[in-house]
C-alpha cells in the first residue's frame, strides 16, 4: 500500500516489540538482565526492599535485600531510608494487565493502553497480546484501528508522556536492548520508554550497552541485524556518488540504476534489473544486446540455458556449461572457430565480440 493512501497496513509495519520489554517486570531475574548492559543494578520489581545486580564477565548475577528500615534508591543504586525513598510499588504488589485480546476476534487490532506516545498498539493472536508499535513517523487510530500519519490523529495529552511498566524499577537513562532490531535499543527517561537507533554501520551491543560497530557487535538473542547498506552507488576511488547506468559487477545480465544523491549521500537503493534471456548488458551503448554483441569478462555459463558458450579473448575456445556454470574449456581444431549460435566448431570465423581480444 503506497504512503500516499495515508493509513498503512500494520501487518507491514509492525515493528512488534514480543511483549519482552512490556513484560519486563514479569521476566524472572535473568531474563531482565539479558535485556540489560552487563553490570547494571537496578530495583527488583514488585519489591521496595530487594536489588538486582547483573552478572559481568568476571562475576555472577546477585541479588540482594536492604537491612529493616530501609529501601533500594534505584538512582543511587544503593539502599537508603525508607522515610526518605520514593517506591514506584509502595502501594504494593502491581498486578499484571488484564487480557485486553479475552473478547476480541483473532488478527484484530486494539490500543495499547500502556503506551506514552500513541504509537503502541496490540494484536490479537489466540486471545494472545502482541504488543507492537507503529513506524516512527506514524501513530495508531483507535477508531480505523490502523497507522496513520499524525496530521490524521491527535494524540491525546493524558496519553503522552505515560510512564513505562519497563522503566519503572530502572534509574534513569537505563538502555534495553531491542529484541527484534539489534541497530535499535531502548531508553528509560523519567519513567518513559523511548525508541532509539544506532549510527548507520552500527548496532546496539547488548552486553556493553551502547553502540559498536557492526562487525564487533554481540546482539540481543532474538535481535537481528540490518541489511548491509547498498554501497553500488558510492565511487570508492573518490568517495563521490555516481549517477546513471552502470553494469553489475556480478552479472553480465544485469545493470543498476543509480538516483541522484539524496542529502549529500549517494542512492543506497538502486533499481536492479535484468535483461532479457540471451541479452548482456552493454554498458557503451546502455542496451540490453544479444550476448555476442558484448564483451563480458564473466562467467558466460550464467544465465543461459546454452551447453557451450563461446569463451571471452579465444574464438576458438569454448566453454561447457552445467548448472550455469563453466565446468571445463574446449578448443576447435586449428583452422576452426566456435560458433555458440550453432553449437559448434565451424572454419567461418564470425568475429563475436563476446570472442574478439
Amino acid at each position: 500500500m503506497s504512503r500516499a493512501s495515508g493509513i498503512l497496513s500494520l501487518l507491514f509495519v509492525a515493528s512488534a516489540l514480543g511483549g519482552v520489554i512490556e513484560d519486563f517486570e514479569y521476566l524472572s531475574v535473568d531474563d531482565m538482565c539479558e535485556l540489560l548492559p552487563q553490570d547494571t543494578s537496578f530495583l527488583h520489581p514488585n519489591t521496595c526492599d530487594s536489588w538486582v545486580r547483573c552478572a559481568t564477565n568476571y562475576s555472577v548475577l546477585e541479588q540482594g535485600g536492604c537491612a529493616a528500615g530501609l529501601y533500594y534508591n534505584k538512582e543511587l543504586g544503593r539502599c537508603i531510608l525508607a522515610s526518605s525513598a520514593v517506591c514506584p510499588y509502595a502501594g504494593g504488589l502491581i498486578e499484571k494487565p488484564k487480557n485486553l485480546c479475552a473478547n476480541e476476534t483473532d488478527g484484530a487490532f486494539i490500543v495499547d493502553p500502556s503506551s506514552s506516545n500513541c504509537r503502541g498498539y496490540i494484536l490479537c493472536r489466540a486471545n494472545n497480546q502482541i504488543q507492537a508499535n507503529c513506524p516512527n513517523e506514524l501513530i495508531f487510530h483507535p477508531t480505523s484501528r490502523s497507522c496513520v500519519y499524525q496530521t490524521q490523529y491527535t494524540c491525546p495529552a493524558s496519553q503522552t508522556n505515560k510512564s513505562s511498566p519497563a522503566c519503572r524499577s530502572l534509574a534513569n537513562n537505563t538502555r534495553l536492548a531491542d529484541p527484534i532490531h539489534c541497530d535499535q535499543y531502548y531508553e528509560c527517561v523519567s519513567e518513559v520508554l523511548h525508541s532509539r537507533s544506532c549510527p548507520v554501520q552500527t548496532a546496539y551491543d547488548a552486553d556493553l550497552g551502547y553502540c559498536v560497530d557492526v562487525a564487533e557487535v554481540s546482539c540481543y538473542e532474538t535481535a537481528a541485524l540490518p541489511e548491509p547498506e547498498n554501497t553500488f552507488c558510492l565511487d570508492n576511488s573518490t568517495g563521490s556518488a555516481r549517477v546513471g547506468y552502470f553494469a553489475d559487477d556480478a552479472s553480465c545480465t544485469h545493470y543498476y540504476i543509480c538516483g541522484q544523491p539524496v542529502a549529500g549521500k549517494h542512492d543506497t537503493e538502486p533499481k536492479h534489473l535484468s535483461c532479457p534471456m540471451g541479452q548482456y548488458f552493454d554498458f557503451e551503448k546502455l542496451s540490453c544486446r544479444d550476448r555476442l554483441n558484448v564483451r563480458c569478462q564473466l562467467d558466460r555459463c550464467v544465465g543461459t540455458n546454452l551447453t557451450y558458450v563461446n569463451v571471452a579473448g579465444d574464438c576458438q575456445s569454448y566453454g561447457r556449461c552445467s548448472g550455469g556454470v563453466t565446468i571445463s574449456l574446449g578448443h576447435c581444431p586449428t583452422g576452426y572457430y566456435f560458433d555458440e549460435r550453432n553449437q559448434g566448431c565451424t572454419q567461418t570465423n564470425y568475429h563475436y565480440i563476446a570472442c574478439s581480444v
